[in-house]
This record gives structure tokens, sequence and C-alpha cells, in this order.
């Protein structure tokens, strides 16, 4: 089961100051990524990586950089990657620009494990994006972004990417007792219906014109009362919508959980991926 924790959808690693500096922004892009796939889909995960640096001797290009992806993933469970650098497509040969790196056997010179790119970036302008292709889907959350230029190394800045394992739900009901008001205008109206005309008795004929008319009015008025009944329904609801989840990490042991006096503290969730996205793009299966 997919499940998502609340992880970034940017970082920047130019903020991190040091003897030198890897100027590197990694950002999920969010239009060419699958993270939810449907059917005939797979799950891809589209990186964008932009240096940001100065033509200065504190700046550091970037030499290659490791993804934590979940460790479960073995190289049969990623169908394709792709490259682009500075716009232009890359070769990838699995194995020498592209292999996984174990917690065991980790990357030297960073001692990082994850999904290594052996791909160098300069820190002024260079871009690149970088798209992972899963047989399976994989839970949402925060992995490690690893990077090595310059002599220098940088970790500890995560984004959202592939994560093992998954939990299943805890469902609870809860009530929120509110007042409603709503406003209501009623505007009356009258409109006549069909207006009928009855001769009472035979017409009286006169000699002469305008004189023999008698009266002095070229119309007649009168005002008609009406008591009202104005029946209104309003159905009253409410509609839910649920934030972001976050958790508040304790203790483990191996005896069951105590929820008889559970207390949680305030928590604030960081950017989290949207499931929306307004455009899709399909990559076909290739075997690497």
């Amino acid at each position: 089961m997919q499940t998502k924790t609340s992880c970034n959808n940017q970082i920047d690693y130019s903020k991190i100051m040091g003897d030198r500096v890897l100027p590197f922004v990694f950002t999920l892009n969010l239009e060419d990524s699958i993270l939810y796939p449907e059917e005939g889909e797979y799950q891809t995960f589209c990186y964008d990586i932009e240096g940001v640096g100065q033509d200065t001797s504190t700046y550091a290009d970037l030499s290659h950089f490791l993804l934590g992806i979940c460790d479960e993933i073995q190289a049969d469970d990623i169908l394709e990657i792709t490259v682009v650098r500075n716009g232009q497509q890359q070769t990838v040969i699995w194995g020498e620009n592209v292999e996984i790196k174990t917690p065991e056997k980790p990357d030297n010179p960073t001692g990082c494990a994850g999904l290594k790119f052996d791909f160098s970036l300069d820190k002024v302008d260079g871009t690149m994006e970088v798209c992972i292709v899963l047989a399976e889907p994989y839970s949402i959350g925060p992995v490690n972004v690893c990077i090595f230029g310059g002599n220098t190394t940088a970790t500890g800045l995560t984004i959202c990417g592939p994560v093992c394992g998954a939990t299943e739900p805890c469902d609870s009901v809860f009530y929120q007792k509110e007042t409603v008001c709503v406003p209501v205008t009623v505007t009356p109206f009258a409109n006549p219906g069909t207006i009928r005309t009855t001769c009472c008795g035979d017409p009286v004929v006169r000699t002469g014109t305008e004189s023999a008319c008698q009266g002095n009015r070229t119309s007649c008025s009168f005002t008609i009362t009406q008591s009202l009944c104005i029946e209104i329904p309003i159905s009253f609801g409410a509609v839910v919508e649920t934030g972001d989840a976050v958790v508040q990490c304790g203790g483990v042991s191996e005896e069951e959980c105590d929820c008889s006096d559970d207390s949680l503290a305030e928590v604030v969730p960081t950017t989290t991926v949207n499931q929306e996205m307004n455009e899709r793009r399909f990559f076909t299966r290739n075997r690497i």
C-alpha cells in the first residue's frame, strides 16, 4: 500500500556554508513525476538539479550525488533511468555512471548509501534532470541527498522519494459541535392573473361628445392586501477537509503500545507532495 509522510519538494545545499560550498538546488519535478500511478503507468520520480553558485574558489562543482532510496530496491526493480544534463540526453551505463551503494559497501569518499549518479555539473549555471522509473510503486517519504565535489561532502538534507515500509491507517471518528448561521432575504412579489371585463347591463347612448361623459378621471385605482405564509427549506451541514499528517516519534520497545496516557505536542508539517499533477509523462518499459 502506498503511503505518504511529510517531506520536502525542494532542498538547497547552497545555504550550507563551509570552507567549500556545493551550491546546488534539488527539486522534485511534480509535472514529470508520476507519484501515484494509475493502470498502465509506472511510478516515476523526476528531480531537477541546478547550480546556483558563483565563479569563485569558495564554490565547488558537483562531481556526483546519491539519492538515498529504499534499500530494498535493487537494479531489477528499476525499469529505466534517464539523465538530461544541460539540455543534452546522457548515456546511462548501469554499474559505471549509475549504481546502487549499500550501507555495507557505501560510496567512497562520501560514505553515503543509495542510488549513485556519477555525472558532474557546473556550479554556476549547470542543470540536470534525473528520472527514475520503478517496476512497483513505493511509499513516499524523506530520502537523504548526499553530494560530493571539490573534496567536499554535503549530506543531511532530505527530499521526497521512494521509501520502504507501509503502515495500515488507524481510523478514528471525531465530532465538533457548531452553530451555523445563514442570512435569508425575502423579496415579495405580486403577479396579476388574467383580467376579465364583464359588461353590467345594456350600454347607455347619449348625444354629444366629451361633455356627455360623466366623471373627471381617466382610470380607477384600488389596493389589495394579502397575507403570505412563506416556507423556507434550508439544509445545514458541514464540509470537512483534513490537513497534512505528521508524526511525533516516541520510544521503541517490544511491548505493546499503552494508549491510556498519550499526549502529543504540536508538530508543524513541512512541505508535502501534491498528489494532483497537471501533466504526466509516461516512460516505456526498458530494462537497463
